[in-house]
Protein backbone atom coordinates (compact mmCIF):
# COMPACT_ATOMS: atom_id res chain seq x y z
CA UNK A 1 0.00 0.00 0.00
CA UNK A 2 2.85 2.60 0.96
CA UNK A 3 5.09 1.90 -2.24
CA UNK A 4 1.48 2.65 -4.44
CA UNK A 5 1.04 6.07 -1.92
CA UNK A 6 4.97 6.52 -2.97
CA UNK A 7 3.86 6.13 -6.71
CA UNK A 8 1.01 8.36 -6.82
CA UNK A 9 2.88 11.16 -4.71
CA UNK A 10 5.62 10.75 -7.20
CA UNK A 11 3.28 11.36 -10.09
CA UNK A 12 1.83 14.49 -8.82
CA UNK A 13 5.55 16.27 -7.83
CA UNK A 14 6.59 14.95 -11.65
CA UNK A 15 3.04 16.51 -12.88
CA UNK A 16 3.79 19.55 -10.42
CA UNK A 17 7.12 19.80 -11.72
CA UNK A 18 6.03 20.24 -15.57
CA UNK A 19 3.11 21.92 -14.50
CA UNK A 20 5.48 25.18 -13.41
CA UNK A 21 8.37 25.15 -15.37
CA UNK A 22 5.62 25.05 -18.49
CA UNK A 23 3.27 28.16 -16.54
CA UNK A 24 6.67 30.31 -16.02
CA UNK A 25 7.89 29.41 -19.58
CA UNK A 26 5.10 30.25 -21.28
CA UNK A 27 4.48 33.88 -19.01
CA UNK A 28 8.22 34.33 -20.20
CA UNK A 29 6.92 33.89 -23.82
CA UNK A 30 4.03 36.54 -23.15
CA UNK A 31 6.52 39.17 -21.44
CA UNK A 32 8.20 39.13 -24.92
CA UNK A 33 5.29 39.89 -26.82
CA UNK A 34 4.38 42.62 -24.01
CA UNK A 35 7.69 44.30 -24.34
CA UNK A 36 7.34 44.65 -27.81
CA UNK A 37 3.46 45.77 -27.61
CA UNK A 38 4.14 48.59 -24.98
CA UNK A 39 6.43 50.43 -27.05
CA UNK A 40 3.50 52.15 -28.81
CA UNK A 41 0.73 51.45 -26.16
CA UNK A 42 0.20 51.97 -22.48
CA UNK A 43 0.66 48.81 -20.05
CA UNK A 44 -3.18 49.48 -19.33
CA UNK A 45 -4.06 49.35 -22.82
CA UNK A 46 -2.22 45.80 -23.23
CA UNK A 47 -3.67 44.54 -20.01
CA UNK A 48 -7.44 45.61 -21.09
CA UNK A 49 -6.82 43.26 -24.36
CA UNK A 50 -4.79 40.45 -23.03
CA UNK A 51 -7.40 40.00 -20.22
CA UNK A 52 -9.96 39.87 -22.63
CA UNK A 53 -8.55 36.88 -24.69
CA UNK A 54 -6.79 35.30 -21.31
CA UNK A 55 -10.67 34.75 -20.59
CA UNK A 56 -10.59 31.58 -23.58
CA UNK A 57 -8.92 29.32 -22.27
CA UNK A 58 -9.80 29.86 -18.00
CA UNK A 59 -13.49 29.18 -19.61
CA UNK A 60 -12.54 26.40 -21.37
CA UNK A 61 -10.70 25.10 -17.53
CA UNK A 62 -14.13 25.99 -16.12
CA UNK A 63 -15.93 23.62 -19.06
CA UNK A 64 -13.17 20.99 -18.83
CA UNK A 65 -13.35 20.92 -14.92
CA UNK A 66 -17.43 21.46 -14.33
CA UNK A 67 -16.65 23.54 -11.73
CA UNK A 68 -18.54 26.58 -12.73
CA UNK A 69 -21.51 26.27 -10.25
CA UNK A 70 -18.05 27.21 -7.32
CA UNK A 71 -17.97 29.97 -8.94
CA UNK A 72 -20.57 31.06 -6.49
CA UNK A 73 -17.72 31.75 -4.07
CA UNK A 74 -18.33 32.16 -0.17
CA UNK A 75 -14.58 34.19 -0.97
CA UNK A 76 -15.33 36.77 -3.30
CA UNK A 77 -13.60 39.37 -1.33
CA UNK A 78 -10.23 37.49 -0.91
CA UNK A 79 -10.38 36.50 -4.81
CA UNK A 80 -10.97 39.93 -6.19
CA UNK A 81 -8.44 41.52 -3.33
CA UNK A 82 -5.71 38.74 -4.37
CA UNK A 83 -6.46 39.20 -8.05
CA UNK A 84 -5.94 43.04 -7.73
CA UNK A 85 -2.69 42.82 -6.28
CA UNK A 86 -1.44 40.33 -8.91
CA UNK A 87 -2.96 42.59 -11.60
CA UNK A 88 -1.31 45.78 -9.50
CA UNK A 89 2.26 43.49 -9.73
CA UNK A 90 1.82 42.76 -13.31
CA UNK A 91 1.55 46.07 -14.25
CA UNK A 92 4.31 47.91 -12.11
CA UNK A 93 5.99 44.83 -13.92
CA UNK A 94 5.27 45.90 -17.57
CA UNK A 95 6.03 49.81 -16.27
CA UNK A 96 9.53 48.29 -15.66
CA UNK A 97 10.23 45.73 -18.70
CA UNK A 98 9.89 49.26 -20.66
CA UNK A 99 13.21 50.00 -20.19
CA UNK A 100 15.07 47.25 -18.21
CA UNK A 101 15.85 44.14 -19.86
CA UNK A 102 13.45 41.18 -19.22
CA UNK A 103 15.97 38.80 -17.22
CA UNK A 104 16.58 42.32 -14.67
CA UNK A 105 13.33 42.96 -14.26
CA UNK A 106 12.21 38.85 -13.36
CA UNK A 107 15.30 38.94 -11.24
CA UNK A 108 13.82 42.17 -9.39
CA UNK A 109 10.19 40.31 -9.58
CA UNK A 110 11.78 37.37 -7.65
CA UNK A 111 12.57 39.31 -4.45
CA UNK A 112 8.80 38.90 -3.55
CA UNK A 113 9.44 35.66 -1.62
CA UNK A 114 11.48 37.60 0.81
CA UNK A 115 9.19 40.27 1.23
CA UNK A 116 6.78 37.57 2.12
CA UNK A 117 8.39 36.38 4.73
CA UNK A 118 9.08 39.67 6.44
CA UNK A 119 5.49 40.54 5.61
CA UNK A 120 4.68 37.54 7.32
CA UNK A 121 6.88 38.36 10.40
CA UNK A 122 5.42 41.79 10.57
CA UNK A 123 1.58 41.49 9.82
CA UNK A 124 0.90 38.29 10.44
CA UNK A 125 3.47 37.56 13.69
CA UNK A 126 4.70 34.41 12.17
CA UNK A 127 8.01 33.12 13.24
CA UNK A 128 11.24 33.37 11.14
CA UNK A 129 14.04 31.64 12.06
CA UNK A 130 17.72 32.13 11.49
CA UNK A 131 18.12 30.44 8.00
CA UNK A 132 15.47 32.41 6.74
CA UNK A 133 16.70 35.62 7.69
CA UNK A 134 19.97 34.48 5.71
CA UNK A 135 17.98 33.58 3.43
CA UNK A 136 16.01 37.08 3.12
CA UNK A 137 19.67 39.02 3.62
CA UNK A 138 21.20 36.97 0.82
CA UNK A 139 17.95 37.34 -1.91
CA UNK A 140 17.74 41.47 -0.35
CA UNK A 141 21.40 41.91 -1.40
CA UNK A 142 21.71 40.36 -4.93
CA UNK A 143 18.40 42.54 -5.49
CA UNK A 144 20.51 45.79 -4.53
CA UNK A 145 23.39 44.27 -6.91
CA UNK A 146 20.90 43.82 -9.86
CA UNK A 147 19.11 47.34 -9.12
CA UNK A 148 22.57 49.72 -8.24
CA UNK A 149 21.03 52.30 -6.18
CA UNK A 150 22.95 55.46 -6.42
CA UNK A 151 25.03 54.45 -9.09
CA UNK A 152 25.49 55.47 -13.26
CA UNK A 153 24.27 52.14 -13.90
CA UNK A 154 20.58 52.55 -11.69
CA UNK A 155 18.03 53.00 -13.72
CA UNK A 156 14.19 54.35 -12.48
CA UNK A 157 12.46 51.63 -14.23
CA UNK A 158 13.72 49.40 -11.54
CA UNK A 159 11.62 51.41 -8.61
CA UNK A 160 8.61 49.81 -10.59
CA UNK A 161 9.95 46.33 -10.57
CA UNK A 162 10.26 46.31 -7.14
CA UNK A 163 6.74 48.04 -6.37
CA UNK A 164 6.25 44.59 -8.55
CA UNK A 165 7.45 43.04 -5.93
CA UNK A 166 5.85 44.22 -2.79
CA UNK A 167 2.49 43.50 -5.07
CA UNK A 168 3.35 40.07 -5.51
CA UNK A 169 4.36 39.48 -2.01
CA UNK A 170 0.72 41.16 -1.35
CA UNK A 171 -0.62 38.29 -3.63
CA UNK A 172 1.33 35.29 -1.92
CA UNK A 173 0.02 36.82 1.73
CA UNK A 174 -3.80 36.61 0.06
CA UNK A 175 -3.27 33.23 -1.38
CA UNK A 176 -2.54 31.92 2.13
CA UNK A 177 -6.01 33.42 3.35
CA UNK A 178 -7.76 31.52 0.44
CA UNK A 179 -5.96 28.46 1.42
CA UNK A 180 -6.56 25.58 -1.16
CA UNK A 181 -10.50 25.42 -1.11
CA UNK A 182 -11.17 26.97 -4.33
CA UNK A 183 -10.31 24.76 -7.56
CA UNK A 184 -7.77 25.97 -10.32
CA UNK A 185 -9.63 27.35 -12.64
CA UNK A 186 -12.03 29.69 -10.18
CA UNK A 187 -9.08 31.07 -9.11
CA UNK A 188 -8.00 31.72 -12.65
CA UNK A 189 -11.51 33.13 -13.43
CA UNK A 190 -11.47 35.83 -10.88
CA UNK A 191 -7.36 36.60 -11.41
CA UNK A 192 -8.67 37.29 -14.71
CA UNK A 193 -11.47 39.45 -14.04
CA UNK A 194 -9.39 41.51 -11.41
CA UNK A 195 -6.91 41.76 -14.81
CA UNK A 196 -9.75 42.58 -17.09
CA UNK A 197 -10.62 45.85 -14.53
CA UNK A 198 -7.65 46.53 -13.62
CA UNK A 199 -7.27 47.73 -17.86
CA UNK A 200 -10.62 48.96 -18.23
CA UNK A 201 -10.85 51.70 -15.78
CA UNK A 202 -8.07 54.11 -16.68
CA UNK A 203 -8.76 53.33 -20.19
CA UNK A 204 -12.46 54.23 -19.76
CA UNK A 205 -11.14 57.22 -17.08
CA UNK A 206 -8.05 58.66 -18.29
CA UNK A 207 -7.76 60.48 -21.67
CA UNK A 208 -4.58 58.85 -24.13
CA UNK A 209 -4.82 55.25 -22.78
CA UNK A 210 -6.39 53.93 -25.59
CA UNK A 211 -5.60 54.00 -29.44
CA UNK A 212 -5.46 52.28 -32.39
CA UNK A 213 -3.56 48.77 -32.12
CA UNK A 214 -1.71 47.33 -35.59
CA UNK A 215 -2.45 44.05 -36.86
CA UNK A 216 0.78 42.26 -36.20
CA UNK A 217 0.68 44.08 -32.56
CA UNK A 218 -2.99 42.60 -31.97
CA UNK A 219 -1.56 39.33 -32.79
CA UNK A 220 0.33 39.59 -30.42
CA UNK A 221 -1.48 40.46 -27.39
CA UNK A 222 -4.41 38.06 -28.42
CA UNK A 223 -1.44 34.99 -28.29
CA UNK A 224 -0.10 36.61 -25.20
CA UNK A 225 -3.51 36.52 -23.57
CA UNK A 226 -3.88 32.58 -24.13
CA UNK A 227 -0.90 32.09 -23.36
CA UNK A 228 -1.47 34.02 -19.55
CA UNK A 229 -4.83 32.14 -18.98
CA UNK A 230 -3.09 29.29 -19.83
CA UNK A 231 0.14 29.57 -17.65
CA UNK A 232 -2.13 30.78 -14.95
CA UNK A 233 -3.71 27.35 -14.83
CA UNK A 234 -0.79 25.51 -14.53
CA UNK A 235 1.14 27.68 -11.88
CA UNK A 236 -2.10 27.14 -9.57
CA UNK A 237 -2.34 23.77 -11.12
CA UNK A 238 1.50 23.13 -9.75
CA UNK A 239 0.52 24.58 -5.85
CA UNK A 240 -2.81 22.14 -5.53
CA UNK A 241 -0.76 18.83 -6.76
CA UNK A 242 2.73 19.56 -4.47
CA UNK A 243 3.64 21.14 -1.93
CA UNK A 244 5.26 24.74 -2.07
CA UNK A 245 8.82 24.31 -1.07
CA UNK A 246 9.24 21.43 -4.22
CA UNK A 247 7.17 23.65 -6.38
CA UNK A 248 8.30 26.98 -5.38
CA UNK A 249 12.02 27.04 -6.29
CA UNK A 250 11.35 25.65 -9.95
CA UNK A 251 9.70 29.09 -10.38
CA UNK A 252 13.33 30.10 -11.04
CA UNK A 253 13.20 28.29 -14.34
CA UNK A 254 11.86 31.78 -16.15
CA UNK A 255 15.00 33.66 -15.37
CA UNK A 256 17.60 31.08 -17.48
CA UNK A 257 14.38 31.66 -20.25
CA UNK A 258 13.89 35.08 -19.76
CA UNK A 259 17.89 35.55 -20.45
CA UNK A 260 17.40 33.00 -23.23
CA UNK A 261 14.48 34.89 -25.09
CA UNK A 262 16.17 38.35 -24.05
CA UNK A 263 19.24 37.44 -26.04
CA UNK A 264 18.01 35.76 -29.07
CA UNK A 265 14.97 38.54 -29.49
CA UNK A 266 16.73 41.64 -27.88
CA UNK A 267 20.31 41.21 -28.09
CA UNK A 268 20.20 41.69 -23.98
CA UNK A 269 23.49 40.47 -22.43
CA UNK A 270 22.99 40.47 -18.81
CA UNK A 271 26.31 42.32 -16.85
CA UNK A 272 28.15 40.73 -14.56
CA UNK A 273 26.70 42.27 -11.48
CA UNK A 274 23.30 41.06 -12.85
CA UNK A 275 24.44 37.55 -13.18
CA UNK A 276 25.67 37.89 -9.47
CA UNK A 277 22.54 39.33 -8.22
CA UNK A 278 20.43 36.57 -10.48
CA UNK A 279 22.43 33.97 -8.75
CA UNK A 280 21.95 35.39 -5.11
CA UNK A 281 18.77 35.51 -5.70
CA UNK A 282 17.49 31.92 -7.15
CA UNK A 283 20.20 30.70 -4.33
CA UNK A 284 17.94 32.28 -1.78
CA UNK A 285 14.98 31.97 -2.82
CA UNK A 286 15.51 28.19 -3.31
CA UNK A 287 16.47 28.07 0.41
CA UNK A 288 13.80 29.69 1.56
CA UNK A 289 11.33 27.54 -0.51
CA UNK A 290 12.88 24.62 0.82
CA UNK A 291 12.76 25.52 4.26
CA UNK A 292 9.45 26.19 4.85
Amino acid sequence: MSSVNDDHRGDGSSVAIMSIVAGVGLLTCGDIFAKIVTEDMTPFNYVLLRSAFAFIPVLIALHVTRTWQQLRTQRLGGQIARGAAMATAYTCYLQSIQTLPIADAIAIIFSSPFLVALFARWFLGEHVPLIRWIAIFLGFAGTLIIVQPGTDAFQPAALWGVTGAAAAAVTSLLARRLGSTEPPPVTSFYTTIAFLLTGVIPVTLIPGHWGPVSDIHFLMIVSAGLIAGTAHFLIILAYRRAQASLVAPFEYASVPIAVVMGYLVFGDIPTTAVWVGMAMIIVAGTLLARKR
